[in-house]
């Protein structure tokens, strides 16, 4: 994904064509550069927070829109938004425009990826702060702490309980601009809400591990519903609640579902829990299915226990059938996730993945880049340690953000780059009819028995016709 060139708009101003701006107040532009196809939190919920302390903000959405060098030369503070390894990688490149067109502004980085990345970061000269965890209190700190004329940088991995204002969206682009819901009537404005921030767990390949280390900050229930009130009033007919794990405070979580459906019986939902939330949970999923879920996305990752074991995701292999029974049996569905490629992770694995994809009747539920996703190791990852003592650690590199690491079996290796590269190919070409699914999973499938030598006529159990219900944006990290 490649940030549009900046474009210069002079904005009317004093006789020579200059813009004159008050100098007693600091001036705050937020960036996000993508956040998963919808309208970005990222920007709506510190911006809530900065101008209720009375700043003055402006935000830009990269991934839909430019900022045009006018914007960015009159801040006193550029933020950027990096939840996500995406995003961050992304935001390098931002930054590096920011420190070329006003040197002199404050450059930091804010949200889950900003705490990881700090240290690296601020070496390379991208940025002066750092906010990581509950980023809205340490930004207006910042905001402050600049407004006095002291110009310190300020890093601030804070997990200190805050009351959440309700996110401002104004000035953000429409909904129209951003990822749809595909549902049986057509496709539907999606809006997004988090009604937790963190994770109760500590699953070992998850940023989140490295960052909360098994906290969990919830969302007033208050704060959550204005939101959805707000972007239903705005055209939204589907509520993404993208938290890392809705279920991980499952009373507070029923509550809000409640409340919302009470309020706007027509609209749909979608969630994001682990396996084993749904294993404990039935009787609510269930009820959620009949307050308007949608479907469900759940980290599958993979068929193998011992890899399951090794990423501490507190399911088995065996589990994924009984979590596909139960959201089955409420009305929902279930769209799997999967951790391809690890480097514990064998050529069998893949095909018994592909098999359980098959055979379950789950090919149109798995996005192309799904089947090439690689184990990322950003700094602080849990799993570093181990495969440096394992021998297989490589150099960070700091394009990606990600160490490198190489698998036992060079046809792993080989095998990830491959369909990493048909998954690029297949989604940018790729529709959303049975037809596409069935394509892609047919080339993933030719190209891992060829890795393990099986050649021969290729056989795909055709499947039903069956509508599968998810946002028409394919990329998830």
């Amino acid at each position: 994904m490649e940030t549009p060139a900046a474009r210069f708009v002079l904005d009317a101003g004093d006789a020579l064509g200059r813009v004159v701006y008050a100098e007693d107040m600091t001036r705050v532009l937020l960036l996000s550069t993508y956040e998963q196809g919808h309208q970005p939190l990222g920007l709506a919920a510190p911006a809530a927070a900065l101008r209720a302390a009375g700043f003055e903000v402006e935000c830009r959405d990269l991934a839909v829109d430019s900022a045009d060098l006018e914007v960015i030369a009159r801040a006193d503070l550029v933020a950027i938004s990096a939840p996500m390894h995406t995003a961050a990688r992304l935001g390098l490149r931002v930054a590096e425009r920011v420190r070329a067109m006003a040197p002199r502004a404050h450059l930091a980085w804010y949200g889950l990826y900003a705490s990881p990345l700090g240290a690296l970061l601020q070496r390379r000269g991208l940025a002066d702060s750092i906010l990581g965890g509950e980023y809205e209190p340490g930004l207006v700190a910042l905001a402050g702490r600049l407004q006095t004329g002291d110009p310190t940088p300020l890093v601030s991995l804070a997990f200190e309980r805050q009351l959440y204002p309700v996110p401002d969206r104004s000035g953000l682009p429409p909904l129209e601009r951003y990822a749809r819901v595909l549902r049986e009537d057509g496709a539907q404005l999606a809006g997004y809400v988090e009604a937790t921030r963190g994770c109760a767990h500590r699953c070992t390949h998850c940023p989140l591990t490295a960052v909360y280390d098994g906290r969990l900050r919830q969302v007033q229930a208050a704060t959550v519903l204005a939101d959805i009130d707000q972007q239903v009033a705005a055209g939204a007919r589907h509520i993404t609640f993208g938290d890392p794990d809705f279920l991980n405070a499952s009373g507070p979580a029923l509550q809000i579902a409640r409340a919302f459906h009470e309020a706007h019986p027509d609209v749909t939902f979608d969630v994001t829990t682990k396996v084993e939330h749904i294993l404990e949970h039935p009787r609510l999923i269930e009820e959620l299915g009949q307050l308007g879920c949608l479907f469900i996305t759940s980290a599958f990752e993979s068929c193998s226990d011992a890899v399951l074991e090794r990423l501490a995701k507190g399911h088995t292999g065996a589990d994924l059938d009984r979590a596909l029974a139960i959201a089955s049996s409420a009305g929902i569905t279930l769209r799997p996730t999967w951790m391809a490629f690890t480097p514990w992770t064998t050529l069998d694995d893949i095909l018994a993945m592909l098999a359980f994809i098959e055979t379950r009747e789950l090919i149109g539920h798995v996005q192309p880049v799904q089947y090439g996703l690689r184990l990322l190791l950003p700094p602080g990852s849990p799993p570093i340690e181990v495969i440096r003592a394992e021998g297989r650690l490589g150099p960070l590199d700091e394009e990606l953000l990600t160490y490198g690491w190489t698998h036992p079996d060079p046809r792993m290796d080989r095998l990830q780059a491959r369909l990493a590269a048909l998954a690029e190919t297949e989604a940018a070409h790729h529709g959303h009819g049975a037809e596409d699914f069935v394509r892609t999973f047919t080339l993933v499938k030719r190209a891992a028995l060829e890795a393990a030598g099986r050649t021969g006529p290729l056989e795909v159990v055709m499947q039903p016709y069956r509508f599968v219900p998810g946002l028409a944006e394919a990329w998830f990290c």
